[in-house]
């Protein structure tokens, strides 16, 4: 099977090194000093105690990577238009995508239990990646790969379990080509359970991105840091409570295990996705992590006023940087 990673960074960067290192084709869409580092001393990869370096087809062309069986799309939300037409190259008849990001994903409605069918609007423009992908080809793809690249070339894996990645179909059936996809993951080392409930697993991480990510942008602070702080916590608990709220109405049946979520001992030091983009600059998951949830939830008549109010402070903070 021949994978084509696009978006090479934390996530990205870590799939291909694990495939790469088990003998898996891998080729890598990647750009600037990231790509340049790959291509001149291969991609490096720490992991639970282990480092390896891997060489890995690498260029910012898709027409030089070519046709792929598999495409893995780990890049985030406000880069999908144009990916989606820069990757037609690789894309073969029945090449399906693997939509590996945080938030609600483009293909949500695609199938969906009384939704639309449709596009939607705040993620997806225009439908351009609608149109260009095809929802046909989407597969769903929850992470749990805490990482970040310290350097051009270099993924480093902060959590003691191994990088997991839930996959799942729109339609909820448990197809050949998922489980074949599941098989190479899991022979390169990383966990690939395959779920019938592919928007609950989404469900599931939003509520923890949606209620952390926001709140350590606007603070500075790590999931842990917010957890041990009583103000910062009772924040996070109650966008949380917003979230599985707005989960219901789809009806998808969200536990929050407060209790849990409390403990600072069980919070993560690991600076989130979102974080990290606004530490480099780069435009943040809000639409998709955030203002979608308060579009869901307006919708279904479900009031979100925490989170209302800690999106307009970081669609403010966003605006004001210009990011």
């Amino acid at each position: 099977m021949r994978i084509g990673i696009i978006g090479a960074g934390a996530v990205g960067g870590f799939m291909a090194g694990h495939l790469a290192r088990a003998g898996t084709d891998v080729a890598v869409l990647a750009r600037g000093p990231h790509l340049a580092a790959i291509r001149e001393k291969g991609l490096t990869v720490e992991s639970q105690g282990e480092t390896w370096t891997s060489r890995v087809t690498a260029s910012d062309r898709a027409a030089d990577l070519g046709e792929v069986d598999v495409i893995v799309v780990t890049a985030k939300g406000p880069a999908l238009p144009v990916i989606a037409e820069a990757i037609q190259p690789m894309l073969g008849a029945d090449t399906p995508v693997v939509c590996a990001m945080n938030g609600i994903p483009w293909w949500y409605e695609y199938k969906r239990d009384g939704g639309t069918n449709a596009p939607i609007e705040r993620l997806d423009p225009g439908a351009v990646v609608w149109n260009s992908i095809g929802p046909q080809r989407a597969i769903g793809c929850m992470i749990d790969c805490p990482a970040a690249v310290p350097e051009p070339g270099f993924v480093r894996h902060v959590a003691p379990r191994k990088g997991s990645f839930t996959l799942g179909e729109p339609d909820n059936t448990e197809s050949d080509r998922v489980k074949a996809i599941a098989k190479v993951i899991e022979a390169a080392g990383m966990g690939a359970p395959v779920t019938t409930n592919m928007r609950r697993a989404i469900w599931i991480k939003l509520l923890v991105n949606a209620s952390r990510s926001p709140l350590g942008v606007l603070t500075g602070s790590t999931e842990r840091g917010l957890a041990e702080n009583p103000e910062t916590l009772a924040v996070t608990l109650a966008i949380m409570r917003e979230a599985q709220a707005v989960a219901a109405s789809h009806g998808i049946e969200v536990r929050i295990d407060e209790d849990r979520q409390s403990d600072p001992s069980q919070r993560s030091l690991h600076r989130s996705s979102m974080l990290q983009d606004w530490d480099l600059g780069r435009p943040m998951e809000i639409d998709g992590i955030v203002r979608i949830i308060q579009d869901y939830g307006r919708n279904a008549g479900i009031a979100t006023p925490v989170l209302d109010t800690v999106s307009a402070l970081l669609g403010e903070k966003a605006r004001a940087a210009g990011v």
